[in-house]
């Protein structure tokens, strides 16, 4: 989303995802302990404890196994990824029958011996005529102590709060049964939150008004964003960005609030009676900031019971209505009936699938929840499994009740909506509500058509599909009710990765973005917002830090980026800027399914300098009679080694393109540093080479090191013929063509397609020389090590077609 579109890429940074938890694997007693304190839950002596313990098991001959050693290196030794000690425990376990105890150190466990003078009472059996039955009442035959000290803040029954916090927690969430993926959900927020904040934490600067973070905020990957409302034709987004101006409107008016913000909702949901109720109620009577811009947003802080009874509403319950009876067992729930509620009143606004948190309020929620098992579950008294409390529930009462009612603002225009028919897990019987709820959100704060809210935000082409049968015929369908009009191959392929993606909430994925404060292609809609970022893109990307080489540093907004020199020939070098650290988004394109590499990360390759473009570069300079003043365009351009070449060149124009944002703002930023280029002669253009859009016009095509799969490699050759027909078509000869590859992967040789085929037999008839790969290479080549943070020198063969 925020890598495809060009309304969101131009004003937002490529996202950072944080793991979800599935719920399957908290069934598992050491990945519950791992990702508890992955979330911050578990107390550190706690931690230290639960890793010596695992390390002694698992390795009985170490040293260590006597109890001395350092705690802090065994947890660093052992527990970096708590399932392969767990894989270790199954091949000990079917030799020696022995189970792992992460708890051998937090508590011990001894057999106690029955009273026999109390080991029976009378008790009354009322299903027998209230007659008197003895019933023999055992008495605990077990005793746990704990061997470490209890926190005097913990909170709970005596018998949960006599054992260390990992006891406890592990004794309630392992009855959690269906509640399990809840409980997951909240784990994975409590984790992203972790990353959100980061490690340095100034009681100074705590609340949102104030705190600058690594990241702005949460987002799931369940949500799609408002897009630039005034896009033009040829796909290049327009200076609007309604999700960033929303999103900026909610933080300017909060910040002048007189009571500061510590959790920032920018996107939330509701019963459909709740919207009417918030809307007509709630919002114009405490709405706090009615003029935002130019947005006329309205900002207003989280209801409460007490909002509820001001129109004399019972705020306390509100069950939904449905149309069937209601069924005995409640674990067989029929995902098929709707529910709904018909009156206003219980839990005012749902979800936490966008917002900030502020570092105070995030510290203070970690610090009650380490003393009090009981605010992430509850169980009642004639409840046989505890029940896991919604993370969306949490947050917002924890932040209340220490900074007070009106410290959680919310806007009533939403950057963000949940997507339409989700296929969640966790709320299926929900979805038809999700979305009738949105739609009605979008009719109160837009005063049109509610379902106009989905031509006005970002989606997949299923969802556009879902949305297009829900205009067409009146109902919503799911995913998987569509069929594709796609190939077989395509269709199994799309099949199989929905079923391994993570579109419920069981596995649910977070999302930490950067909002821009700075953007190269386009400013903010409002002036206000124009002149106040300014200053800070100028600060940000001027703090230029020589090192103790001839490499210089610098920030686009949050990324670290380094230059590179190149020397192209003995008189010629262009320097470009690359991010400084790229191992970290290439190892997670890799990682991941292949359908979903676009949509999470883009195109990472982009972000470092490649051998091809170096080539590239040296063919130019052999052509330097074409290219000067003549139109360049450049496929991919990444970080600009070409484009800045053929200008150097005296090229009258050099159209840069490619797919990734983070690419463009590295290669603009590389031309606006060389003085001999002049500030109009490099564009860097956001361009899809899968997108109907025909190429811009040139004399001269580039395409260096674009090549990485079977499919691209067929659309930049599609994108060639493209070239060349067209200067056919206008009487020409064939336009100019380089094209570098220095990967060469399996299935990316174009020239074997039929077109190209075709294509090559018009070159022989008008005896010009066919397309042909040529091996050359390149010695010494220095560039980054791509998955390790050095750079690496080596000699590469790198095929060329040049024309």
């Amino acid at each position: 989303m925020f890598t495809t579109n060009p309304s969101l890429s131009a004003h937002f940074e490529p996202p950072v995802f944080s793991p979800g938890v599935p719920s399957r694997e908290i069934r598992n007693r050491l990945k519950l302990m791992e990702y508890a304190n992955q979330a911050g839950l578990l107390p550190e002596l706690e931690w230290q404890l639960i890793c010596r313990a695992l390390n002694e098991q698992l390795s009985p001959a170490d040293d260590a196994c006597g109890g001395g050693g350092d705690d802090d290196a065994l947890c660093s030794e052992v527990t970096q990824d708590l399932s392969k000690l767990e894989l270790s425990q199954e091949s000990m376990a079917g030799k020696t029958q022995t189970v792992i105890d992460p708890f051998k150190y937090l508590v011990i466990t001894t057999r106690v011996k029955p009273d026999n003078n109390c080991d029976e009472t009378n008790a009354t059996d009322a299903t027998n005529n209230n007659k008197q039955k003895k019933k023999k009442v055992k008495k605990n035959e077990h005793e746990t102590k704990s061997l470490i000290p209890i926190s005097p803040n913990r909170r709970g029954a005596a018998e949960d709060i006599s054992v260390p916090y990992s006891v406890e927690l592990w004794r309630k969430s392992k009855t959690l049964n269906r509640d399990r993926s809840v409980f997951g959900c909240s784990l994975a927020h409590l984790i992203a939150m972790k990353t959100l904040i980061g490690d340095n934490y100034d009681e100074s600067d705590d609340d949102l008004s104030s705190h600058e973070a690594k990241f702005d905020f949460i987002l799931e990957d369940n949500v799609r964003a408002f897009v630039g409302l005034e896009d033009t034709d040829d796909g290049t987004s327009s200076s609007t960005c309604e999700c960033a101006c929303r999103i900026w409107d909610l933080i300017e008016a909060s910040n002048r609030a007189q009571d500061k913000p510590h959790l920032r909702y920018y996107g939330w949901l509701g019963s459909k009676p709740n919207l009417t109720w918030l809307y007509n109620n709630h919002i114009p009577r405490k709405a706090f900031a009615t003029e935002t811009g130019e947005g006329n947003s309205r900002i207003f802080p989280f209801p409460t019971n007490n909002d509820f009874l001001l129109d004399s509403i019972d705020g306390t319950s509100s069950e939904p209505a449905t149309s069937q009876p209601k069924k005995k067992d409640a674990s067989k729930e029929d995902s098929s009936k709707q529910p709904s509620f018909s009156t206003p009143g219980g839990t005012a606004i749902w979800g936490m699938f966008a917002y900030t948190i502020s570092p105070a309020a995030y510290h203070s929620l970690i610090a009650q929840l380490q003393n009090d098992v009981g605010m992430l579950m509850w169980k009642g008294k004639r409840m046989r499994a505890f029940q896991a409390k919604a993370i969306d529930k949490i947050i917002p009462r924890t932040v209340r009740e220490v900074y007070g009612e009106m410290s959680v603002h919310l806007s009533d225009k939403v950057a963000f909506v949940r997507c339409p028919m989700l296929g969640s897990l966790l709320h299926k019987h929900w979805e038809e509500g999700f979305c009738e709820s949105t739609e009605l959100q979008y009719a109160f704060s837009s005063h049109g058509e509610g379902c106009n809210v989905w031509d006005n935000v970002w989606l997949e082409d299923v969802e556009r599909q879902i949305v297009d049968y829900r205009k067409k015929n009146g109902k919503w369908i799911r995913k998987e009710d569509i069929q594709g009009n796609s190939s077989k191959s395509k269709s199994n392929g799309s099949a199989r990765s929905r079923s391994q993606s993570p579109v419920n909430i069981v596995t649910l994925s977070l999302i930490s973005m950067m909002l821009l404060v700075n953007t190269f292609a386009s400013a903010f809609t409002t002036s206000m917002h124009k002149s106040q970022r300014k200053d800070s893109l100028q600060a940000s990307t001027e703090a230029i830090l020589p090192n103790s080489e001839e490499r210089q540093r610098a920030k686009l907004g949050h990324v670290p980026i380094i230059s590179r020199t190149i020397p192209i020939a003995d008189e010629m070098n262009v320097t470009v800027w690359e991010m400084e650290k790229p191992s970290e988004i290439i190892q997670e394109w890799w990682s991941i399914d292949e359908s979903e590499r676009t949509s999470r990360v883009g195109d990472p390759f982009g972000v470092i300098m490649w051998p091809g473009s170096i080539l590239a570069s040296r063919e130019l300079m052999k052509q330097q009679k074409y290219v000067s003043n003549a139109t360049v365009l450049v496929l991919g351009a990444g970080t600009g080694v070409e484009a800045q070449a053929a200008a150097l060149l005296g090229a009258k124009k050099v159209i840069a393109t490619d797919i990734n944002p983070l690419s463009l703002q590295l290669l603009e930023y590389g031309a606006q540093r060389i003085d001999t280029i002049g500030s109009e002669v490099v564009e860097a253009k956001y361009f899809d080479l899968f997108s109907s859009d025909p190429l811009p016009e040139h004399e001269i095509l580039v395409a260096a090191d674009t090549l990485y799969n079977a499919e691209l490699a067929n659309q930049v050759g599609h994108r060639l013929h493209e070239a060349i027909i067209r200067s056919f078509e206008d009487g020409q000869t064939p336009t100019k063509i380089i094209v570098t590859d220095s990967q060469k992967f399996h299935g990316t040789n174009f020239l074997e397609e039929q077109e190209m085929i075709d294509l090559n037999a018009i070159f022989q008839e008008g005896k010009w020389k066919p397309l042909e790969w040529e091996l050359e290479t390149l010695k010494n080549f220095c560039g980054s090590g791509v998955l390790i943070d050095d750079d690496q020198i080596y000699d590469v063969d790198v095929r060329v077609i040049r024309r």
